[in-house]
């Protein structure tokens, strides 16, 4: 139990490591480690030290949640392969680091957006987090709250994940930033971008029949996007261009009570006529063409797609200063295509967000520069064809840095022997309290572990697996 909680704690260290070398030596599980009499007095104590003066109830249901996760975790089945590539911190990254520990095989871990800033995010506005707030207005020495468990137990998932990675990748150097800040070391850091299929958006052609200047958003209709600065920004630009018309591209399930918050917003600023939400479409490129700007007015980004693909076609962008969307639209250090492909706003500013529109709108000769610079820069340095080909070096430089011979282990079927010896333990000990400390399993252990190597347990008496399963 002491191990899941430095695992969980913000600073794990070589904690996680050791509890899979702990659960793989004893088989220890969530009988042991969750259900007994003896992890139900741990709990209690951990929760005393962490969150004393919160809700038992919320910090019971929560602790149980992330030490299942890690359970979890550790009886992933693994594949035998050459090299782990983990897709972000987090859950995968923590099988990624699983992965790397009882393989040794090396482990790359890609970041786009950065995993403890987005759950920071989400924890801020989480409605079904009970926020007592018994601090009043203080601004510092303010109790732990149930949040803090969530928060730091993601940030130690990320900790984890940059230990035990050989190579960390993301989109642009200003998440770099964020990952030093959480504890990947600089001499693990790579820069590899998003890359999209130029040729195929190469291929749009702007519309060139008769149609109102056109703004397109495309994204889900979520808080994160937030869509309710856009509409405000739209009702500000028909003051300026009347006949202005905005498509907003992208799925509302995910939140349908924001999003008809957002519907609502625009029947009440009178835009019914000026914003056609249209939900998913099949070729997003069809609509390319038809617009002549493109908006984001996000909170959070990281390298977005949609700003990419709307770039390779020429179209000029207004985005918030959110990710890699300043670096997109002016340029970065060694960029060889000079020039602005649009303007950058405040996050929250419609103000602001109309005023680039209009200034973009109104200007053709502007516009058709700008959708230049970001054709060329798009074509230059997100081409997917470069990309792969990064990535390709980047698995043959973690074989060739991390060869798999002797000294590394082949994969072992850890998980299907620990379910074996599971059962034959739950058919021993179901139904009664005798074994149900962790004392009493690290006793009775090696005699399992010899029975099962010698095939006794498939001869248990038919009475004990029908009665208990």
């Amino acid at each position: 139990m002491r191990l899941l909680q430095t695992t969980l704690s913000g600073e794990p260290g070589a904690s996680f490591q050791n509890l899979i070398e702990l659960i793989r030596k004893t088989d220890f599980g969530q009988t042991a480690l969750l259900d007994s009499r003896s992890a139900w007095i741990e709990t209690l104590k951990i929760y005393n030290e962490i969150l004393p003066n919160g809700s038992l109830i919320d910090f019971f249901w929560t602790w149980r949640f992330l030490a299942r996760s890690l359970l979890a975790v550790i009886s992933t089945p693994l594949p035998d392969v050459g090299v782990f590539h983990a897709v972000s911190t987090g859950y995968a990254g923590l099988v990624g680091a699983y992965a790397q520990h009882v393989t040794h095989r090396p482990l790359i871990v890609t970041e786009h957006g950065i995993y403890t800033n987005e759950r920071r995010i989400e924890l801020s506005v989480a409605s079904w987090i009970f926020d007592p707030g018994s601090d009043g207005f203080a601004l510092d020495n303010k109790a732990p709250q149930i949040r803090d468990v969530w928060m730091t137990a993601f940030i130690s998932l990320s900790k984890i994940s940059y230990a035990s990675a050989d190579i960390i990748t993301t989109q642009y150097p200003g998440n770099q930033d964020y990952q030093r800040s959480d504890g990947a070391p600089d001499n693990k850091l790579r820069i590899i971008p998003n890359g999209i299929d130029i040729d195929l958006y190469a291929r749009v052609r702007r519309s060139e029949a008769p149609r109102p200047p056109t703004v397109l958003m495309i994204g889900r209709i979520v808080p994160i996007k937030d869509i309710r600065t856009f509409i405000v920004s739209m009702s500000l630009l028909k003051e300026i261009i009347p006949d202005v018309v905005a498509i907003l591209i992208g799925p509302e399930e995910e939140d349908p009570a924001y999003a008809a918050s957002c519907r609502a917003m625009v029947t009440q600023l009178g835009l019914e006529s000026t914003m056609l939400f249209l939900g998913r479409v099949p070729d997003v490129a069809e609509y390319l063409g038809q617009a002549d700007v493109i908006a984001l007015t996000s909170i959070s980004e990281s390298q977005p797609i949609a700003l990419l693909e709307a770039a390779a076609t020429g179209l000029p962008a207004v985005t918030t200063d959110v990710g890699s969307c300043r670096e997109i639209l002016e340029g970065f250090d060694g960029d060889p295509v000079i020039g602005r492909g649009g303007i950058v706003v405040d996050a929250c500013n419609p103000k602001a967000t109309a005023e680039a529109l209009s200034t973009i709108l109104r200007d053709e000769r502007l516009r058709a520069n700008m959708g230049k610079v970001m054709k060329n820069r798009i074509q230059n340095f997100y081409n997917k064809d470069r990309v792969r080909q990064l990535y390709e070096d980047l698995y043959a430089e973690a074989k060739r840095n991390n060869p798999i011979g002797k000294e590394r282990p082949a994969i072992e079927e850890v998980a299907p022997v620990r379910a074996t010896i599971g059962k034959a333990w739950r058919r021993w000990c179901r139904g009664g309290g005798l074994f149900d400390s962790p004392a009493a399993v690290a006793a009775i252990w090696p005699i399992l572990s010899a029975a099962y190597r010698s095939r006794r347990l498939q001869r248990c008496p038919p009475s004990i697996s029908e009665s208990n399963g």
